[in-house]
């Protein structure tokens, strides 16, 4: 692979990383669940959830109130070839299940969370990264 071509593997594989997040914190969970293949997992909270029809479902469970801010540190992105990588990377993650009145902010309290993540990603024919496989463990919780 030329060093053009892993420059490109990388940063489209960091887009994709980055929008996920940016579309679960935007609670759109039809583009959340379309960044898995289908046969993509996602290690979720002690589940496993398998392609995406189960991410959407999974998904729909959560508070409709929720406002959640999932921040991105220390991405590494490895390609392994044009259509393969794997990436790993923190997320530090802020929640508030409300309730608050409309439009007003959530309230920033502490961190939920910081954890480390491992991801598998492959290129479609399509030309669209997807996730194949997706893992997180915990570093650091609110007692």
């Amino acid at each position: 692979m030329s060093p053009t071509d892993r420059l490109q593997v990388i940063i489209e594989c960091q887009q994709h990383i980055h929008a996920f997040y940016g579309a679960l914190d935007a609670g759109d969970f039809e583009l959340v669940s379309a960044a898995f293949a289908e046969e993509g997992v996602w290690h979720r909270q002690g589940a496993v959830l398998q392609g995406p029809a189960a991410v959407r479902s999974a998904l729909a469970d959560r508070p409709a109130q929720r406002v959640s801010a999932h921040l991105v540190n220390n991405l590494v992105v490895i390609p392994v070839s044009a259509t393969e990588a794997s990436a790993g990377y923190l997320t530090l993650v802020f929640r508030d299940d409300g309730p608050r009145a409309d439009g007003a902010p959530a309230d920033l309290g502490n961190a939920y969370v910081i954890s480390w993540n491992d991801d598998r990603l492959q290129k479609g024919a399509d030309g669209a990264w997807r996730f194949m496989e997706k893992r997180s463990s915990q570093r650091f919780r609110q007692p």
